[in-house]
């Protein structure tokens, strides 16, 4: 069974209509016409030309109408495909593209395209932010600077006056992008060509573009969260689960339940939409809202429409899709409902730029996710969600995105493409297990059944660029970039209890603090860590409870900073962290309150734990990582590379920060030049 099967995808005419080297095929029939006509004229003077003449010179009239319907028809046609003259460039984005994967694949033959893309063109490593966060590096991407201009420096951020956290990936307060300047396809000669922007990062709301965007990365799902499920049970036992766990009632022989809706911040969460699943044999029947879905066990249902409504009028309707997967263990019987979509034929705010692009590519290619991070990784970390489960998922969202690119390749008549992929870096984060001995989750079985996930996961992005490619036909530019490469997180560091040991981090009563910040004592709090890769100073004038004053900063960053990178991982003596980059020093000093004070390069193998990253500080200070979750990206930025392919060697960037304008400078240069 193939982890990545490789979808049937209808060829894609790449000449776009007739080239003009057919012209003279179509245009001499015409010619002889003419000259049929003319000869027959000459040849047969006199009584058979008055009785046969005007035939002849009827059908030489239709030949030459037919002739030029035909020319007509093939121009018009070629005018829909591609603009004459037009500059063509199709940038695809996979996220988590690892250099060293890329290079051993080419070389086993598994990604013959990338081969072929390289001999054409470039192809060299791309540096990445610091820190190598995905959110960090697409908002360099999209602006062409780094963290201290567009203002993302981690995927979570605190409100220093309150010490509250939220994700960077929308602005959820102001309904706004989340990163600060212009964008690259802002540029005008961008803008004049026209651009088509596919789940690019950070671009929720969507921006206003000449041409079609639909948002990626910052959508989030009905409930206002990255992604939360629902997993329903006769027997449910789920320690911390990321989702909202519920026990199944029984009516005979139904099982009843509810699927929590949307709610408006400072509004109870009372909205609930009831559902009954009756079971038979090895399928079910899930019936809400007056609507049937039969669901086969351990597979996928189709897309399940659920309408919510809000206020006390019940109002206000939100339209929302899921799919859910049920399944029976040790006699009890469980149900997994995926996290809320907001239907992209009816979106509760625009998703899409125009606001009904969303629904014209629902259209075209079906319903799809409109979450931005749409893969239920936290199921399978949970241990609700099986590999075979979670695979079979990624195979419906790779698919959508596939058909979104096809469906637009197919239109593309000239301007800017840029679509995103994210598989990769989901089949990185999840099954890196499966392919690294050293790693604590790695079994011999567990290679054996998943250890192919990864690589069929870089083919089939291959396959992306084949079929991009071909739908080119060598008129356009292609260029392939990630924004970091991938490695091995084997050991969990819990960051603020390390700040804890050596005096940075006060507590206010016994060793340990949950999430949040919650048991800090900031009168005696000099620093805390927050994010995946960021410190910050509990700084007054800045903080709410600041202790640390500017003129102590400095000395205070630097001490910190070597003693973490001196810290040693017990019995092994490795150090878990490479390097600490003050931030001062490679964003200066205008780089906003928002930005951490303290970057740090964690080294290969480990990684900030799930608790660091919200806050918390557990007794100890390391931990085997054992959960599925077992590749990363948040550890040093040196060490984290990611790649840059182009079929035009004036196109080029080695900084991820310098490929956006190194696009629009291309347009620019085209327009200005035209072949």
């Amino acid at each position: 069974m193939a982890l990545w099967s490789q979808p049937v995808v209808a060829y894609i005419d790449p000449t776009g209509g007739l080239p003009p080297s057919m012209w003279p095929v179509v245009l001499a029939p015409i010619f002889a016409a003419i000259a049929a006509a003319l000869f027959a004229a000459r040849l047969f003077a006199g009584r058979f030309l008055k009785r046969f003449g005007p035939v002849l010179i009827g059908a030489a009239v239709l030949l030459i109408v037919a002739g030029l319907l035909m020319f007509w028809l093939a121009r018009k046609r070629g005018a829909e495909t591609t603009k004459a003259g037009a500059v063509r460039v199709v940038v695809l984005g996979f996220d988590g593209l690892e250099p060293s994967l890329v290079k051993q694949y080419m070389a086993e033959g598994r990604m013959p395209n990338f081969s072929r893309l390289a001999r054409q063109g470039v192809f060299h490593e791309l540096r990445t932010t610091v820190p190598p966060q995905s959110p960090v590096a697409w908002a360099s991407f999209i602006t062409g600077a780094g963290p201290e201009k567009h203002g993302i420096a981690d995927f979570i951020v605190r409100d220093p006056k309150t010490y509250k956290l939220d994700l960077s990936l929308a602005d959820r307060t102001d309904m706004a992008v989340p990163w600060r300047g212009p964008a690259f396809w802002d540029d005008p000669a961008i803008q004049k060509a026209g651009a088509t922007l596919l789940r690019v990062p950070l671009t929720f709301p969507p921006p206003k573009v000449n041409g079609r965007a639909l948002s990626g990365m910052g959508v989030w799902d009905a409930r206002g969260t990255e992604g939360t499920y629902f997993f329903y049970s006769t027997a449910p036992d789920v320690p911390d689960p990321r989702g909202i766990v519920c026990r199944f009632e029984r009516d005979g022989g139904t099982l009843r339940s509810a699927i929590p809706g949307p709610y408006r911040v400072g509004e109870d969460d009372t909205v609930r939409e009831p559902f009954d699943l009756a079971v038979k044999d090895d399928t079910a029947e899930l019936r809400v809202q007056g609507k049937s879905y039969l669901l086969k066990e351990r597979e996928w249902s189709d897309w399940i429409s659920v309408e919510f409504r809000l206020g006390k009028l019940q109002l206000q309707k939100v339209a929302t899709v899921t799919r859910a997967i049920w399944w029976r263990s040790g006699g009890e019987t469980d149900l997994y409902v995926s996290p809320l979509n907001f239907d992209p034929a009816r979106p509760l705010f625009p998703i899409s730029c125009p606001p009904d692009y969303s629904a014209k590519l629902a259209e075209a290619i079906g319903t799809y996710h409109t979450r931005g991070m749409p893969y239920d990784t936290n199921g399978v970390s949970d241990g609700i969600l099986t590999d075979d489960a979670f695979l079979a998922q990624c195979e419906t969202i790779l698919g959508e995105n596939e058909r979104m690119l096809a469906h637009e390749l197919a239109r593309f008549k000239g301007g800017l493409l840029v679509a995103y992929f994210e598989a990769p870096d989901a089949a990185q984060h999840m099954y890196w297990r499966a392919m690294d001995p050293e790693h604590p989750a790695y079994t011999k079985e567990l290679a054996a059944r998943y250890g192919r996930v990864i690589p069929e996961c870089y083919a089939r992005m291959d396959g992306v660029l084949g079929r991009t490619m071909a739908a080119l036909g060598g008129r356009g530019a292609v260029v392939v970039l990630s924004d970091h490469g991938f490695a091995p997180f084997r050991r969990a560091v819990h960051l603020n209890s390390i700040l804890r040991n050596m005096g940075y981090l006060a507590l206010k009563e016994g060793r340990t603090s949950p999430e949040l910040l919650k048991n800090v004592d900031w009168s005696r709090t000099r620093a805390y860590a927050v994010g995946f890769n960021s410190v910050y100073l509990n700084l007054a004038g800045r903080e709410g409870e600041g202790i640390v004053r500017a003129e102590e900063s400095a000395g205070l960053s630097v001490e910190i900073a070597g003693k973490l990178e001196a810290f040693e991982d017990g019995p092994s003596r490795a150090y878990p962290i490479k390097k600490v980059y003050v931030a001062s020093d490679i964003y200066g000093k205008a780089s906003g309150a928002n930005m951490p004070d303290l970057i740090v390069g964690y080294a290969r193998g480990y990684r900030a734990s799930w608790q660091t990253s919200l806050g918390a500080a557990p007794e100890g200070l390391l931990e085997d990582n054992k959960k599925p979750w077992s590749g990363d990206h948040l550890m040093d930025a040196g060490d984290l590379p990611g790649v840059f392919l182009s079929s035009d060697r004036a196109l080029d960037a080695h900084n991820i920060a310098e490929v956006g304008p190194a696009v629009a400078k291309y347009f620019g240069k085209s327009a200005s030049n035209p072949k």
